[in-house]
């Protein structure tokens, strides 16, 4: 959007039309990222890749708001098989998963909860799973729960008429009407509270050891000349010996 704002209406209808074709432009990459593992093909949605390396960096996340007993099992068997087919293919590559999960199950499934969180454990120290896992606890209302008994047909065919940044009408081809940045503002503003309850996560699946570990895991597995910046901002973030301190 802060792009669009800033191009002259010619150039913002060419470019909207450009952003919005089923197919990407040439040079440029899609919206959904597939990588091939060992045998088929994953959409992974944090990606960090280039020509010389390869992929360096893997995450994929899921989600649960509802229908715990139900899904729970499902969803953490078919993160290990996947994390299994990316590692035999990409063995270098920083490979990290992120659960949300809704604080609900607390109250509605104490003993899910506990087995499930035991299980995301297991899958950030299995040597062929996944490097890290994350979990982050999420807590909200109702009315933005995801129905879990639903198809899973992704964030729908249209992601920007999802977000409400652009009309039903818009999507299919109508006239472009764009909203103003201070309705944008005045939405995101009015957005309702969610909140992160830390304490029900354990510090082994906190995000910020599973980012920690990621970046470890992509600067020792690449050359020194290589993430220069990152390796110069990590090397500032760690604590330095006190000198004369006892070995």
């Amino acid at each position: 959007m802060s792009l669009l704002n800033k191009v002259t209406a010619k150039e913002r209808d060419a470019l909207w039309k450009r952003l919005q074709a089923k197919t990407p432009p040439s040079g440029a990459a899609a919206s959904s990222a597939n990588i091939l593992g060992k045998n088929y093909l994953k959409q992974v949605d944090v990606v960090m890749s280039n020509w010389a390396a390869g992929p360096e960096l893997l995450i994929s996340t899921k989600r649960m708001d509802s229908s715990f007993g139900k899904n729970a099992a499902n969803r953490v068997e078919e993160s290990y098989g996947d994390a299994k087919n990316l590692r035999l293919r990409h063995p270098l590559a920083a490979l990290g998963f992120v659960y949300g999960l809704r604080s609900t199950i607390f109250d509605e499934s104490p003993d899910k909860a506990e087995w499930l969180i035991d299980l995301l454990q297991k899958l950030g120290r299995e040597d062929d799973a996944y490097h890290a896992v994350s979990l982050i606890v999420i807590e909200y209302g109702p009315h933005l729960a995801v129905d879990e008994t639903a198809d899973d047909e992704g964030d729908g065919e249209d992601p920007l008429v999802e977000a409400g940044v652009i009309e039903t009408d818009e999507a299919d081809g109508g006239q472009e009407e764009y909203i103003e940045q201070s309705e944008i503002d005045i939405a995101l503003a009015t957005l309702p509270v969610v909140e992160l309850p830390w304490e029900r996560v354990p510090v082994d699946l906190r995000p910020d050891r599973f980012i920690a570990e990621m970046i470890r895991r992509v600067i020792d597995a690449t050359p020194v000349n290589l993430h220069k910046n990152a390796r110069a901002r990590r090397a500032e973030a760690e604590p330095r010996p006190l000198l004369g301190a006892e070995s």
